[in-house]
Parts: structure tokens; C-alpha cells; sequence
């Protein structure tokens, strides 16, 4: 494998439903609930882009340094982990778009992901013997049993500690924050979009699918930063050279300064 040289490039923007202009509404749109609730979700990203102006830079500028850094993996020896630093970059989009809705817990989930990729990729580029385990993992219930056994979480997460003490508690202490978020069905998960309003007699529950501004929203905002960047570091640890060449180093530097 060490002796391929792989160019990779994501492709955002293909598919007849993502041309430009977006197209009117089909018909009857507007009578089914799923996409009532997407427009609703639209509503909210469009308030969120206007109105948290400092968290959209700097959520732009992570973006910035994932593209920076997939151009600068074109033709790199190590490219078994340019794969997941594609997938690492489609989840970080996937959890900026349902955090602008406001999907508070929702977010969580696809930002636990987008680490876990980060951490795959890391293990894999010091570990390449274990490519073609991962990569065998459908072909029977032993090969299954053998990735679940060497990928586990905590070894990944070890394993980064030991390359980088501080990317690697930061990368820690933002997967739990996930899990307990809503990458789980925790309690926080439950608690950070529930109103409970009380009468003498009657106690109703309410579960916001869809938040406002609210506290709870700014910290996802926030966490979604700062997952972003330590993904991305994780990354800078395959890819010193590559990430100090596209620039990707010192735009890590800027936006990590208030996180």
C-alpha cells in the first residue's frame, strides 16, 4: 500500500437536486410536515448566518482549513488517512448545518463522528498494518469481531495522548462532551431542549426539535468550533509538512485563539 500515491479531492457540490439557482418548490411541498419542518430548519440557518456573525467566521475559516488541507494531501505517500479526512470534513459540514438550524443535540451526534474520524485516520497512519483489517470488516463475523476489538474508542484516543499530550486530551474531553450532549441519549441530550410548564393539575412536556438563540445553541456553535480544530490537529499530526506548506498551520493558530 505504501507505495501508491493517491490525489483526493472532495466533491461538495454534485447532483441534479444542488444546482444553481435553487429551483422553485415542487408541487405540494408546502402539504407535507417533513418539509415544513426543513423549511423551518432553513428559517433558522438563515437567522443563525445573520445574526452570530463571529461564530460563522470562524466556522468558515475551520472550513477553510479542511479545504486547504485536502489539497495539500494530493499525492502524499501517507493517503490512507486523506479518506478520513474527507469523511472528517463532510461530518464537521453535516453538524454546521444542523447546528445553524438549531438541532442542538442532533449536532452532537454527527460531531462525535467527524473525531472519530480524525482518530481513525491517526491510528491508521501509525498503525498501516491494520488497513486491511478495518478493511475486511463485512467479509464474516470473525473479521467483524477483530475490528471491534483493536478500534476501540479509548485506544484511539490513547494513542493520540501519546503523539500529542495536548491535542489528545482535548480531543478526550470533547468526545465525551459529545456523548453527553446528544451523541448518546443522555440527559443532557434530553434536558438542554426541554421546557416543562406546571399547572395545579397538569404538567406538560415540551421538547424544542428545532431551538432559538439561546444558550444552548451557542454552545453547540462553539463545540462545533472546537471540534473542527482538533480534528483537523489530529490531521496535522499525519501531515506536518503538507499543513505548514497550504497554510493550514497558521490558520489552526488563528482560530483556536478565544476556544
Amino acid at each position: 500500500m505504501g507505495h501508491y500515491i493517491a490525489s483526493f479531492r472532495g466533491s461538495l457540490y454534485v447532483g441534479a437536486h444542488n444546482t444553481m439557482p435553487l429551483p422553485l418548490p415542487p408541487p405540494n411541498w408546502e402539504a407535507n410536515e417533513i418539509s415544513k419542518f426543513i423549511d423551518a430548519a432553513r428559517a433558522n440557518e438563515f437567522a443563525t448566518f445573520a445574526n452570530l456573525t463571529g461564530e460563522i467566521a470562524r466556522l468558515s475559516d475551520i472550513d477553510l482549513g479542511y479545504r486547504k488541507a485536502i489539497d495539500g494531501v494530493n499525492h502524499s505517500k501517507d493517503w490512507f488517512a486523506g479518506f478520513f479526512l474527507l469523511r472528517a470534513h463532510s461530518n464537521f459540514l453535516a453538524a454546521c448545518r444542523l447546528c445553524w438550524s438549531a438541532q442542538i443535540p442532533e449536532s452532537y451526534a454527527l460531531l462525535r463522528s467527524c473525531l472519530e474520524n480524525a482518530l481513525y485516520g491517526l491510528y491508521l497512519s501509525k498503525h498501516p498494518e491494520s488497513r486491511e483489517t478495518w478493511l475486511r470488516r463485512g467479509e464474516d463475523t470473525a473479521a467483524r469481531q477483530r475490528v471491534k476489538d483493536e478500534f476501540q474508542i479509548g485506544t484511539m484516543l490513547r494513542l493520540a495522548a501519546m503523539v500529542d499530550a495536548t491535542e489528545g486530551a482535548v480531543a478526550r474531553a470533547l468526545y465525551d462532551r459529545t456523548i453527553d450532549s446528544g451523541a448518546h441519549p443522555n440527559e443532557l441530550a434530553l434536558m438542554q431542549t426541554l421546557q416543562i410548564n406546571k399547572s395545579a393539575d397538569h404538567i406538560e412536556f415540551k421538547s424544542n426539535y428545532l431551538d432559538h438563540d439561546s444558550v444552548a445553541l451557542r454552545a453547540a456553535l462553539k463545540t462545533t468550533a472546537q471540534v473542527g480544530v482538533c480534528a483537523l490537529s489530529l490531521f496535522q499530526l499525519i501531515y506536518p509538512e503538507r499543513f505548514d506548506i497550504m497554510g493550514v498551520t497558521d490558520l489552526l493558530r488563528h482560530v483556536k485563539v478565544g476556544l
